[in-house]
């Protein structure tokens, strides 16, 4: 299956495999390994913390469910998790505006075109959610900074985000540490 009807997929179940929002970080790590450490998000706070998997950026709270996920289609080696544990696969990044209207149009999905005045060679689909769920896919009009302007937009960023869940509970410091900064 191409990245496009996985993206797709995603977007019409808000979920890519294992990761969804509110995922355990648990249920993640039995599912695709260690992820890589990215570190914290804000300096002076330890939460919420950055994990990825290859290309996939996870956003993940003090009591380890995933607040955000974020593909950075950008890279030149997109890696996706899986299909076994601890693998990454290595996926053609390379998707454009139409190929992914096409693609959503066929998951049965409804979106918006949001358009920035001020990042005229950016532009956001914004799929339509239930649960304040967010699905969007971020696309740019250039392969890279010098490149020419392209006719058909290529796929910067895709993400899955929702609304925060309610403060997390302080942790129980009578349980061991689960290695992700207890």
């Amino acid at each position: 299956m191409d990245l496009t009807t996985e993206l797709a997929q995603m977007a019409a179940t808000g979920t890519f495999g294992t990761l969804h929002h509110g995922a355990h970080l648990a249920d993640v790590v039995a599912a695709y390994g260690e992820p890589t450490n990215s570190g914290r998000l804000y300096k002076q706070r330890r939460w919420p913390h950055g994990f990825c998997f290859g290309s996939v950026q996870l956003v993940v709270c003090r009591c380890r469910l995933l607040s955000s996920i974020v593909f950075l289609a950008w890279h030149d080696d997109f890696e996706l998790p899986g299909p076994s544990r601890g693998e990454l696969r290595a996926v053609d990044s390379r998707v454009t505006e139409s190929a992914m209207i096409a693609a959503l149009t066929q998951a049965g999905c409804r979106w918006k075109v949001v358009e920035y005045e001020r990042l005229t060679d950016q532009r956001t689909l914004e799929v339509e959610m239930a649960d304040d769920l967010h699905v969007d896919f971020v696309f740019v009009d250039r392969e890279g900074y010098d490149s020419p302007q392209l006719d058909d937009w290529v796929l910067h960023k895709a993400g899955i985000w929702g609304p925060s869940h309610a403060p997390c509970p302080e942790p129980d410091r009578s349980l061991p540490d689960d290695g992700y900064g207890a």
